[in-house]
């Protein structure tokens, strides 16, 4: 019993990267009236600087497909040259050196191609095309990570709504309580101490208020850094905690995870593309068969004269200082290091829906225990109002009272914030996406 602080601590779980918001610094914030979940996740999805580097990491990758894919094209280049000499030129020991001048010009067109390197490039092409996938997917991931994370902030910030109401009615009844205290020792009912009680629970009340909008302006400010802009003015949220079921059977939430989550497909498409590198990199000992043509016209004057001439090259690589051998090497363990990889995002993905599995069950039932509790706090409030004011309940039966309703409305709004953002995570950890 006693001054007991009603609890107004708003959970602020969110494992997120900070990023600094991505509004252009010539448009000005945008200015918002009220906001849904689904407009804040579409406001993050257009401005949240992590998507663009996602976006950036998927071009670069196709870039380097690209250039992988160059060796199956042919190289055509070409040159042109002019050049003066001017000096002596000693043609015989027994001749006197000549003094000569003289101009050449020439040009070339020079035509390269691969014919067949034994898988080489074809190596390389398929890994890079892997790397592009995988990339496309950890956009995708990416992009689900910003919805969740936007979701669990507005979450908050509801939540922290919640409080910040329950507490302003926690001020009121102290308030109410205090000028009937003050009521009932003006005519001697009631003495000095009842009236001192309900100043300090006045205090109390008023301290725990204070507490609860700074939690609010707080969410506010977090929802704001994840969505990638900072709107002009305030702006009211149109979705409240609530009750989404959800019947999935655990096992079945494991499976989908394993074939949905775009991390897992990611990872082990990196491990075929880690596989299809230690291939290539393996094929630099067998040879390389090449053809050329070359086109040239040369002379010392113009007209330029024409000539040309074609081939075929097979280059067989004997001894490199053991390069070749490293890059295998490196590459084997690059494709063992992204295999262990994939294993432990796979036990990491297990852990990760086993856990919001179990909170999001045992949310919805604390739900509805603390929608029970709620109703006896408040028909035991009523009870020892009513005490109070007949003149047989004292002042500490009727602050017990309130600040237990307190507890119990901020422990059903805890419980659904925690049930709210547990299915958030689960749905995120299984695949699913939220927006």
């Amino acid at each position: 019993m006693g001054n007991r602080l009603v609890s107004t601590a708003v959970s602020t779980g969110l494992a997120i990267v900070t990023f600094i918001s991505a509004t252009p610094a010539q448009q000005g914030p945008p200015h918002l009236d009220s906001l849904s979940i689904r407009r804040a996740v579409e406001l993050a999805l257009e401005h949240h600087p992590s998507l663009r580097a996602a976006e950036a990491s998927v071009r670069s990758s196709s870039a380097s497909l690209t250039q992988a894919r160059s060796t199956y094209y042919p190289s055509l280049n070409i040159s042109a040259s002019a050049s003066r000499t001017d000096g002596a030129f000693v043609f015989n020991p027994s001749i006197e050196p000549r003094i000569q001048t003289y101009n050449s010009y020439s040009a070339a067109l020079q035509l390269q191609q691969t014919l067949y390197d034994f898988g080489r490039t074809g190596g390389r092409v398929s890994a890079n095309d892997s790397f592009l996938e995988a990339s496309m997917l950890d956009s995708q991931s990416a992009r689900d990570l910003v919805v969740m994370n936007v979701q669990l902030a507005y979450f908050i910030l509801a939540q922290a709504q919640r409080v910040v109401d329950v507490n302003e009615l926690a001020v009121e009844s102290a308030t109410k309580h205090l000028v009937q205290a003050k009521a009932f020792y003006t005519v001697g009912r009631r003495a000095l101490f009842d009236v001192t009680k309900a100043e300090v629970d006045l205090a109390n009340a008023n301290v725990n208020l204070i507490k609860a909008r700074n939690d609010l302006r707080l969410g506010r400010v977090q929802l704001e850094n994840v969505m990638g802009i900072h709107p002009a003015g305030g702006y009211a949220l149109t979705d409240t905690l609530s009750i989404t079921p959800f019947s999935m059977t655990l096992d079945s939430a494991k499976g989908l995870a394993f074939s949905r989550r775009p991390e897992l497909r990611s990872a082990q498409i990196r491990v075929e593309a880690n596989q299809s590198l230690a291939s290539s990199s393996w094929s630099q000992h067998l040879p390389t068969l090449s053809a050329f043509g070359t086109w040239t016209w040369s002379a010392f004057g113009f007209p330029l004269f024409s000539r040309w001439n074609a081939g075929v090259t097979l280059t067989v690589p004997v001894f490199q200082g053991f390069a070749v051998s490293g890059q295998v090497e490196q590459a084997e363990a690059n494709a063992d290091a992204a295999r262990a990889s994939l294993d432990e995002l796979r036990e990491s993905v297990i852990l990760e829906v086993e856990q919001n599995y179990l909170v999001v069950k045992e949310s919805a039932e604390r739900i509805a225990a603390a929608a029970k509790l709620v109703e006896q706090a408040e028909q035991n409030l009523n009870l020892s109002e009513r005490q109070y004011t007949a003149g047989v309940g004292t002042a500490i039966e009727a602050t017990d009272a309130q600040l237990t309703l307190s507890n119990a409305r901020i422990t059903y709004i805890q419980a659904m914030y925690d049930y709210n953002s547990s299915l958030v995570r689960l749905r995120r950890a299984i695949g699913i996406s939220s927006q």
